[in-house]
């Protein structure tokens, strides 16, 4: 499972004192995009090729000022033209959000939806070992 260290800034709470939670997606994205270039071998964002259709966060227990947590990420379904990544936020071993993300593959060129390659399939089958 891939894994990205994220570090709560104060920036990051609200009045309450935990992480607001707008800012979750935030988090995820920082995964998506460290795992999406892992996949894609892209060094920039202009090679990481889908874009968000969808995400539902899952909010378990408050993160604070300070704490350190890890974002996960594991594709778990590859469709033809979309596939879902699935992410949970842990701090220590225990989860404390989770985050189911729909991922379209996306023509920048033609801007419209496409058809996942083959050789991404590969790729997640290749480091996973399995969806």
């Amino acid at each position: 499972m891939f894994t990205h260290p994220i570090h709560i800034r104060f920036g990051d709470t609200d009045a309450l004192g935990h992480v607001n939670n707008a800012v979750y997606l935030s988090y995820f994205e920082a995964a998506r995009l460290a795992y999406a270039r892992f996949l894609t071998d892209g060094t920039s964002l202009d090679r990481v090729p889908f874009i968000l259709g969808q995400a539902t966060v899952r909010f378990i227990k408050p993160v604070f000022f300070d704490d350190t947590v890890v974002a996960t990420a594991h594709v778990t379904r590859i469709g033809t033209k979309s596939f879902t990544l699935e992410h949970e936020l842990l701090r220590g071993d225990e989860i404390v959000t989770s985050c189911s993300s729909e991922l379209i593959w996306f023509d920048y060129a033609a801007d419209r939806s496409a058809a996942i390659p083959d050789e991404f399939r590969q790729r997640v089958l290749d480091v996973q070992g399995s969806l």
